[in-house]
């Protein structure tokens, strides 16, 4: 759809649904008391750790010593992306212009509800403390963003002492700059923190945090056979169930799906939905494993090419970790979308890559994939090396639970002796080629992630744009 077609149609839509009267203040008993739901909403519903911990603690190990900390974040909590909304108000209309009295799982409509996007220029933001529909919400990106990062501060902090001039690197997207900005603001004025700004254009080429973006053979419908085979038939149920306990409200399998995304979107937004109240336990389950699914074969494991896009952010990653004894910086401190965290994963191999996901049912004892898991709103990677007597390790720590490389976990706190790090990077990039396998050269002629080790001198100040 046409950009101008589709901002007139959401103004419309806008325009009628927002005739439902307005209710002044939220019920404050509700906020804060779906968290168990966030896991089921595909990483579009706020923060929450990592819930596979292994029990693992996360403080560096006893007698050792941090040397080089990387950070790969995902922006905050947000309002649905243009896409995302227009399946939202399509659902919306219809129930805001139902004639009759609300009846089962919407009859909390009868009682004034205040609809949580009410202005369109809110698509694709960072929820904050000044655009939340509920001013006691507690899951606004902006929040997120400032308590990760005094958090940082609490663990990591001794390895900014004396920095004198320090990058963060954000894409050019608003959202992620946002959530960057915000970082920076809760580190405090101690440090000289400049903004690096990575433009998310094709024309960057190799030389970007969106490698996906400049990969022309990337094609998110590679594995839609795959997918289609899924049952969708618990969308029909839901579908069902609501137009029989509302008669002629005429709700279809994809206005059913769009609930899914009010709901996750409405929790960023608010801090609670009633919304979320329309689904059975089992339907959760289903909708879960299908985003799971998406994920894999489009951004995981399940798609050859993605060890490649991937491989672009890694390599660079292992490349600060051999030079870590050499460069004055020991803190790095990037943020993308949750897509290019799910690459980069895959190709560091802490995704499991050894067997494809069902489309049959919805495995329990075999479910190794979970999107949400890795890629809430919010979601960060850490990459830690630390020093132990004379050796040095390498160990990640995903939302804030240790995730052992699973062929390299001998070290101390489950880490990865260093040299033996080294050859299981060269085995995971082997064969692979960022720039080779994505024809990046159709777009670019960058062939190289250079910015970490430029930025100095190469000020990168992209322009911000709403995506």
């Amino acid at each position: 759809m046409k950009p101008v077609i589709f901002a007139i149609c959401l103004g419309v839509l806008l325009s009628k649904a927002l005739s439902i009267p307005l209710r002044s203040f939220a019920d404050i008993e509700l906020i804060g008391s779906q968290k168990s739901l966030f896991p089921f909403l595909g990483g579009s519903a706020p923060y929450f750790s990592f819930p596979a911990n292994y029990g693992i603690p996360t403080d560096i190990p006893e007698g050792c010593r941090l040397t080089q900390v990387q950070m790969i974040g995902r922006h905050g909590e947000r309002y649905p992306t243009r896409s995302e909304a227009k399946d939202i108000f399509e659902v919306w209309y219809k129930i805001s212009n139902y004639t009759g009295k609300y009846e089962g799982s919407l009859s909390f409509l009868n009682n004034g509800y205040e609809f949580f996007i009410p202005d369109e220029s809110l698509l694709e933001m960072e929820t904050t403390l000044q655009n939340s529909i509920d001013v006691l919400n507690p899951y606004t990106g902006e929040m997120n963003a400032k308590r990760h990062a005094r958090e940082f501060l609490a663990k990591y902090g001794k390895l900014m002492e004396n920095c004198t001039n320090f990058p963060i690197f954000t894409t050019n997207s608003k959202r992620i700059y946002d959530t960057a900005q915000y970082f920076a603001e809760a580190l405090g004025d101690g440090f000289n923190i400049s903004l690096q700004t990575l433009s998310e254009n094709s024309s960057s080429g190799a030389n970007t945090l969106a490698a996906k973006s400049s990969c022309p053979n990337w094609n998110s419908n590679a594995n839609n056979d795959i997918l289609m085979s899924y049952s969708r038939d618990y969308l029909e149920n839901i579908s069902d169930r609501l137009n029989d306990e509302n008669k002629g409200l005429n709700l279809s399998r994809k206005d059913a799906a769009a609930l899914f995304s009010w709901c996750a979107f409405e929790l960023n937004a608010k801090g609670y939905s009633n919304i979320c109240d329309i689904f059975s336990a089992a339907e959760l389950i289903h909708y879960s494993y299908e985003t799971d699914l998406t994920s894999f074969y489009q951004n995981g494991p399940g798609y050859k090419l993605i060890k490649s896009i991937g491989a672009n952010l890694f390599n660079a990653t292992v490349k600060l970790i051999r030079q870590s004894a050499h460069l004055d910086q020991k803190v790095w401190l990037s943020f993308t979308h949750d897509t290019d965290i799910l690459n980069y994963l895959t190709t560091a191999g802490l995704i499991d890559d050894t067997r494809n996901l069902t489309t049959n049912h919805v495995p329990f004892r075999d479910h190794s994939y979970h999107r949400s898991w890795y890629i809430p709103q919010g979601a960060r990677v850490y990459t830690e090396k630390f020093q132990c007597s004379n050796d040095s390790y390498v160990r990640y720590v995903v939302n804030d639970a240790v995730v052992p490389i699973e062929s390299c976990s001998s070290g101390p706190g489950f880490s990865c002796e260093e040299g033996t790090f080294y050859e299981y990077a060269k085995d995971r990039l082997r064969g692979v080629s960022f720039y080779e396998d994505c024809d990046v050269s159709k777009v670019s002629k960058e062939k190289e992630l250079t910015f970490y080790w430029d930025w100095n001198t190469t000020r990168y100040n992209a322009s911000l744009v709403n995506q």
